[in-house]
């Protein structure tokens, strides 16, 4: 039952634009402050891999490798951590690897911003993404990714198309949800690059922040369910 609670909680619209923010953000602090690496869009850095191989720049292809492996790890943690907790019937399974992302994002802060520096905050962050995106993927009845923005873009299409040729009011208003998603990722990653661009590796706190918002209304709904 308090596992039910919690994935209620977690389940809000507010939730979902608060972590979508943090994942724009951190993409923008990552490419702005962390050598142009992206922490959550993978298929970036892929296509970056294989064109570095093709170059043989095998130096740059050790950089982008690190978060993809990162990203893979993040996946395999998030469905280990769940699968441990549901069979102890433990609850707070998503408030606990929302807390595992906040402090993972705070010790990155403390990393040099030099290439060894640089590879391993990209790949605490990325792991830690990929947590998320694993751990996060339905909210209000939807799937709604907080790390990426593609699928979104593309159920905000398909609903407004849907919702206009069949005059359908519920379909165009899921549309305006998926539009606030997307707008919220951009808007994300623009407040990332500004404040990145001033306060360099210090502000990871603003995504850390976020985090701790989303803990905050997952643990609000909680308790007022309780």
């Amino acid at each position: 039952m308090a596992r039910q609670k919690e994935t209620k909680g977690s389940r809000t619209f507010p939730v979902a634009v608060m972590l979508t923010l943090a994942g724009g953000y951190l993409d923008a602090y990552t490419y702005s402050a962390r050598g142009k690496v992206f922490a959550n869009a993978q298929t970036g850095n892929i296509v970056k891999l294989g064109i570095s191989a093709a170059n043989r720049d095998f130096a740059r292809c050790g950089e982008l490798m690190l978060p993809i492996i990162a990203f893979t790890v993040g996946v395999l943690l998030s469905m280990i951590i769940e699968t441990y907790m549901k069979r102890r019937k433990m609850p707070f399974i998503r408030r606990s690897v929302l807390i595992i992302e906040i402090v993972m994002l705070l010790a990155s802060m403390f990393l040099p911003q030099d290439a060894a520096g640089n590879m391993i905050a990209n790949s605490m962050i990325s792991l830690i993404c990929a947590m998320q995106m694993e751990t996060f993927k339905m909210f209000i009845g939807q799937p709604i990714t907080t790390t990426v923005s593609t699928g979104n873009l593309r159920k905000l299409v398909e609903f407004m198309y849907q919702g206009i040729l069949e005059h359908d009011k519920e379909k165009r208003a899921t549309a305006v949800i998926y539009l606030i998603v997307v707008l919220a990722f951009i808007a994300g990653a623009l407040i990332g690059t500004l404040i990145t661009n001033t306060y360099q590796l210090y502000s990871a706190v603003v995504p850390a922040v976020l985090l701790m918002f989303g803990f905050l209304e997952i643990s609000r709904i909680y308790y007022l369910n309780n």
